[in-house]
């Protein structure tokens, strides 16, 4: 989803990082401190305001690729507010701090693509809203270029997803409304549904409970829009397992169920009140069983059909009991009384109960689900080693009977690589993760998830080292940025939160408090000049009560509100 915005931004951010301190070649005006016009060797032309030998104010800058910046300068570099034009049809306007994207602004493409909110060090980074040349458009939070936290996507054909995001994907709580009217709502996992939730079809279906994989699976309730309503487990998005199913009309079945069709043993209560419990297979009663009808009599034996059929044993409400055979419902000829039956008369209370008995085909459910379009194909994990993966674990032999421990490479459904150890068929130890887009993994595992102290690096440099909880950035760590800026300090869920020391490229240094990613609260800054303010901080700006000492050791103190001095104390 990410990738063209990566693209964009490692190409703006190229741009921006020259200084422009002149030599020479000022052909018109003051080119030290005034207006005048610059050509450098390079070709690069330059108009506008000068201040100490340096583009500082405003002006226009024409590189000889072709790209335009027309903007605010500060010491040769883009600083404050700007537009950038690149020869491909990319624009951005908005803010620019020493020489990079930084601040509020907007970028768009050629193609259509756009996206406008808030940027750090060159990057998508804060809140922001992105519109893909698909017809897409994402309004939420993001960081260090990837959509990251809360926000909304929405689809072309109507749909969207509303809820929390990681690494580009739904993940955690959210709620997915379709375009056919369903609406999903609860927990996911690397863009699928994954976990707890509730899905409503727009037939008035309702399911709520486990989901795997974007199917119905493990403990659920699903009710259908004739009144059925079925309490128990489901595999792979069918009913599967021990469950209880409540008709409308009084049935009540209690027991096995196999790909949505009462088979294995189970209990049928009817709605007057007879009752079988036995064995079934593809929705009916076959097998041995006992039928207890509502008469008072009783048959115990075999079934086929739903009927009493081959060797069995009939107890009337008067107490005979006829064993022998049977076929259609009704013993076979002459059947004879056991020692102690009263009489020899003819069965009134007919075997079959002779009610309307719910079909298989009411039973079954829905076989086919919508998948989420975003979301990678479904599927088993790959097989490698004689391993098989199924239901979340790896088993050494294909009855799986017996979970896999030792150590081995598998490939996951997401299509990442992972080496390393696993016990009772769950990924956990040490062990490294390679994903397909080049990231990597490498460090502890628990329960299945980066869990324990590791080491995460990106494509593009970015390197965390530290300590991670359920697969996040969480507890002590170090993260380093591809142009040299780094983070020391306390993460959680993800993100810079708690005491920590922040190293810019360009020489500052922070020391403090942060908080979703940003100073925030008491910190120390010092600037590359000798300044050094001490205070108050607030979603990464000098706010509230502070000191700010300048290199002569002259000092202001009072109040700041958004990195300026508003009131001396």
């Amino acid at each position: 989803m990410e990738w063209n915005v990566r693209k964009t931004l490692y190409f703006l951010t190229w741009m921006l990082v020259f200084p422009f301190i002149l030599q020479a070649a000022c052909i018109e005006g003051d080119c030290r401190n005034g207006k005048g016009t610059f050509i450098g060797e390079d070709g690069r032309r330059y108009e506008g305001q000068f201040m100490g030998g340096f583009l500082s104010g405003d002006g226009k800058l024409v590189l000889n690729d072709g790209s335009i910046y027309t903007g605010q300068f500060m010491q040769g570099k883009y600083h404050g507010t700007g537009e950038l034009v690149s020869p491909d049809g990319r624009r951005y306007s908005g803010q620019f701090r020493d020489g990079v994207i930084d601040g509020i602004g907007t970028l768009t493409r050629s193609d259509g693509f756009r996206y406008e909110g808030e940027f750090a060090l060159g990057r998508f980074n804060g809140h922001g809203v992105m519109v893909y040349p698909d017809g897409r458009r994402y309004a939420g939070e993001f960081r260090n270029n990837v959509i990251e936290g809360q926000g909304r996507l929405d689809y072309k054909d109507g749909s969207s997803f509303t809820g929390r995001f990681v690494d580009g994907k739904p993940a955690g709580r959210g709620v997915r409304l379709y375009a056919d009217g369903s609406r999903y709502e609860g927990d996911y996992a690397d863009g699928k549904r994954q976990g707890q939730g509730i899905l409503g079809l727009p037939d008035g279906a309702r399911y709520e409970g486990a989901f795997v994989d974007d199917l119905f699976d493990g403990q659920g309730t699903i009710t259908f829009p004739d009144g059925r309503c079925y309490t128990g487990l489901f595999s792979m998005g069918k009913i599967s397992g021990q469950g209880r199913m409540v008709w409308p009309t009084g049935y009540v079945y209690t027991g096995d169920f196999v790909a949505g069709m009462m088979e294995g043993h189970g209990v049928m209560e009817y709605p007057d009140k007879s009752r079988y419990e036995g064995e079934w297979q593809q929705g009916a009663r076959n097998g041995q069983g006992v039928m207890y009808y509502a008469g008072g009599s009783q048959y115990k034996g075999e079934f086929v059909n739903g009927e009493p059929q081959g060797q069995g044993t009939l107890v009337n409400a008067e107490g005979e009991k006829i064993t022998g055979q049977f076929a259609g419902g009704k013993p076979v000829s002459a059947p004879v009384p056991e020692e102690g039956a009263k009489s020899k008369q003819e069965t009134k209370d007919t075997i079959a109960s002779g009610e309307k008995k719910p079909s298989a085909a009411a039973v079954a459910v829905v076989q086919e689900q919508k998948k989420e379009q975003e979301a990678a194909p479904l599927g088993k994990a790959a097989r490698e080693d004689g391993l098989v993966s199924a239901d979340g674990f790896l088993f050494s032999d294909s009855s799986r009977q017996e979970k896999f421990t030792g150590k081995t490479r598998y490939t996951l459904p997401d299509g990442s690589v992972y080496e390393g150890e696993v016990k009772a068929g769950i990924i956990e130890g040490k062990g490294t993760q390679v994903f397909p887009d080049g990231r990597k993994y490498r460090g502890e595992f628990a329960n299945g998830q980066r869990n324990g102290q590791g080491e995460y690096s990106y494509p593009d440099g970015s390197k965390y080292t530290g300590q991670f909880r359920d697969g996040l950035f969480d507890g002590k760590g170090v993260y380093a940025f591809p142009d040299g800026s780094a983070y020391e300090g306390e993460f959680a869920r993800g993100m810079f939160n708690g005491m920590g020391k922040l190293q810019y490229k360009d020489g500052r240094k922070y020391l403090g408090s942060f908080r979703g990613d940003l100073p925030d609260g008491f910190g120390s800054l010092q600037l590359p000049d000798g300044s050094v303010y001490e205070g108050g901080f607030k979603a990464g700006r000098r706010n509230g009560t502070g000191r700010l000492t300048s290199p002569d050791g002259h000092v202001q103190e009072g109040e700041f509100l958004d990195d300026q001095l508003v009131e001396m104390k």
